[in-house]
């Protein structure tokens, strides 16, 4: 979260919730003094035949002109088509009836200018001499938008990528499965935008949205700069008066209900080495409500930076880098939030100290210096924010769209300061639910569900996937009879028997691998457990190559040459030998079958293996096919647990055995793909080839 509160997000919000304490000095501060007196600047209005509410605030320092329009509607259930009012602010920008995107485009750069639009509006910004062109082709946008195919296609394209990626990304996770747990499928706040809903969109789809909601009727433009107000009124009935005004059907959705008590859900990332975790649940919280300062306020001492919860979490324990809550208001529905990242063996612990800081919230009263930090910090960012007259615009359009009271801006501060400890306790009893809350965890099931039990021993725990739908538990007890033999003979099988597996003297593979801006090659030969040779080059340039021969090896990397020895070369041999399981017991490798686990939606076999150098990592097996479908090693650093993830997929058949010939690293968040192009059997391999350089 950051320090200070965004000029933008402050215009919109009433609450403030976004403002951070920084809670540094030990000494005792000064008697709070009044409440500064504010003038929140003049913001003459006037408002078209059409019904478009016009507010101009000017500002003649600077030559320049900064516009935005908001729609004020209803959230919309977009079903089985959700991602559609994000496609319909995408395309809004791409042409006009009589513009091409290419032409838009030329003409906004020739003026200097901005102009961005979303679902519900625009934002544009330029010089003072060209605000006409610019109210123009901003008008063109909105009236005439000319929505294509091949626009469409780029849209669905990109978000098709973007989901893609977010699939492995924690924080995302968890917020399509806090939206759907809060709020339900059926409800615009819990609806998921997945691929199969982007792809149902259609062009008919955009039109029909924009034809329904984009009316002036509901529109509220605000323009402040270098500009006076007859002459804006004069513009913008140019070029938004023949903008035709419709009814609106704004339909209402009702807040969800509590809960009767907490709910744990997890969505499990095999391979994390640290839990994404929040507490969360939905509250009513109305813009301008008479609680609405004093919550933001408590939260703040909650949750904002280096606040409580950081100085718990964070300073006192270790658990994680930092800690932080929301509070946000909203006409339907606002919502809490407390978060972190901690590592999975203070996964229980963290919720723990979370729950027991919302408690000291209800249950003690907040000390007045601390209390003062708080509101120093809102003071001087509200008089900042105010240098912005697109702040005062916008107070002007809060003020109208959510009904606050004509002094509510001026009279901001004073309410700030009137805030007691009283207030923050009574609100924190009124607004923090440690006991009726949703706890959310995305990271490894395997490592912290158990712990999580106590929370609500009442209920089992949910499991839920990257776009917040109900799955089974990923793990299972294992079938009778189920060994480390049985799943090893399968496999064995599976690949092609074991006369075949034995039968391979030499082998050598060869695939490329997609890096984002470069194609890498691999080549690996290798002549049983002992001898084996690979190289990943780009180009012409060898980028890195390990050599195993006997008991000897080398690593090369960018001409740094590192010797392997001891437990390494041991396990670097295993590694590297693709039929390496045949000799685990004459390796030192001990094995244990864990449990059945899902990869990819389809039960597995975890065996686990340790190495001769105490080096864990786990490789699953298909129950159905017995063929392996991933490996996880796992490596203690100076820093916690790291761990790599390769999924084998793409089997076929070459010389009675069967390849994966695609295999997918993950690191990070992201998904390098490598294709196998070749795979040569017993082709007498040389032992040159393995010689040490």
């Amino acid at each position: 979260m950051k320090k200070y509160i965004s000029v933008f997000f402050l215009a919109l919000s009433t609450s403030f919730s976004g403002v951070s304490v920084a809670q540094t000095s030990k000494q005792t501060p000064p008697a709070a003094g009044l409440a500064p007196v504010i003038e929140v600047g003049k913001v003459e209005s006037f408002t078209l035949s059409n019904g478009l509410k016009v507010y101009v605030v000017e500002n003649h320092n600077l030559p320049t002109v900064a516009m935005n329009l908001v729609l004020d509607r209803a959230p919309l259930l977009e079903g089985d088509k959700a991602g559609l009012t994000t496609a319909a602010g995408y395309l809004m920008r791409s042409g006009t009836a009589s513009r091409t995107n290419d032409q838009l485009d030329e003409e906004i750069d020739f003026i200097g200018a901005s102009l961005n639009t979303s679902s519900t509006g625009f934002s544009a910004s330029g010089l003072k001499k060209h605000f006409p062109k610019l109210l123009e082709l901003s008008a063109d946008v909105v009236l005439n938008p000319k929505f294509n195919q091949e626009e469409l296609d780029k849209f669905k394209k990109q978000m098709a990528s973007n989901l893609a990626s977010s699939k492995e990304d924690p924080a995302t996770i968890e917020n399509n499965v806090q939206q759907a747990l809060l709020f339900g499928k059926n409800h615009p706040y819990g609806e998921v935008i997945t691929e199969k809903t982007v792809e149902a969109i259609s062009l008919a789809d955009v039109q029909q949205y924009h034809n329904t909601y984009f009316r002036p009727n509901i529109g509220y433009l605000a323009i402040v700069g270098d500009v006076n107000v007859k002459d804006a009124k004069k513009l913008v009935k140019q070029y938004f008066g023949k903008w035709k005004k419709a009814e609106v059907k704004q339909t209402a959705f009702a807040a969800p209900a509590p809960l009767a008590g907490n709910k744990v859900s997890v969505v499990d990332r095999p391979n994390s080495v640290q839990s994404s975790i929040s507490v969360a649940y939905a509250v009513d919280l109305k813009p301008g409500s008479p609680d609405a300062i004093a919550a933001s306020l408590m939260n703040n001492i909650l949750g904002g930076s280096f606040a409580r919860l950081d100085a718990n979490l964070r300073e006192k324990h270790a658990y994680t880098y930092g800690s932080n809550s929301t509070l946000t208001n909203d006409r339907v529905a606002g919502r809490f939030r407390a978060f972190a990242s901690v590592r999975n063996p203070v996964t229980d612990s963290a919720f723990a100290q979370i729950m027991s800081e919302m408690n000291r919230m209800r249950q003690e009263p907040v000390p007045n210096d601390e209390l003062q930090k708080v509101k120093n910090m809102v003071t001087g960012s509200f008089a900042r924010s105010l240098e912005n007259p697109l702040t005062v615009a916008m107070f002007a359009i809060n003020t109208a769209r959510y009904n606050l009271p004509k002094d509510y801006y001026a009279n901001y501060l004073k309410n700030v300061a009137a805030v007691t400890p009283a207030d923050i306790q009574r609100v924190a009893q009124q607004y923090l639910q440690p006991d009726k809350a949703h706890l959310i965890v995305v990271g490894n099931a395997r490592e912290v569900a158990d712990k999580l039990k106590p929370f609500n021993p009442s209920q089992p725990i949910a499991y839920f996937n990257a776009f917040g739908e109900q799955t089974e538990a990923p793990m299972a007890s294992l079938p009778a009879g189920a060994t480390v033999q049985s799943v090893l003979a399968a496999y064995i099988n599976a690949l092609g028997g074991k006369a075949n597996v034995e039968n391979v003297r030499d082998l050598t593979i060869k695939r490329t691998m997609n890096m984002p801006g470069a194609q890498l090659a691999i080549v690996q030969q290798q002549k049983g457990v002992d001898k084996s040779h690979m190289t990943i080059s780009f180009g012409e340039n060898e980028v890195n190559r390990v050599v195993i021969n006997g008991n000897k090896g080398t690593m090369v990397s960018q001409g740094q040459v590192k010797e392997l020895q001891g437990g390494e070369l041991l396990d670097q041999k295993l590694e590297s030998w693709m039929f390496s399981f045949l000799k685990y017991d004459q390796l030192g490798v001990k094995l244990a079958l864990n449990q059945v686990e899902k990869v990819d939606g389809r039960e597995a076999y975890k065996l686990e293996l340790t190495m001769p150098s105490g080096k864990k990592s786990f490789h699953y097996f298909d129950k159905e096919t017995g063929l392996k479908v991933r490996e996880v090693a796992t490596e203690q650093t100076s820093v916690g647990t790291a761990s790599q993830t390769i999924d084998l997929k793409n089997y076929r058949e070459v010389n009675g055995i069967k390849f994966p010939h695609q295999i997918d690293l993950h690191v990070g968040s992201q998904v390098i793909s490598s294709t196998v192009t070749s795979v040569e059997i017993n082709k007498n391999l040389k032992d040159d080839i393995f010689k040490l350089k």
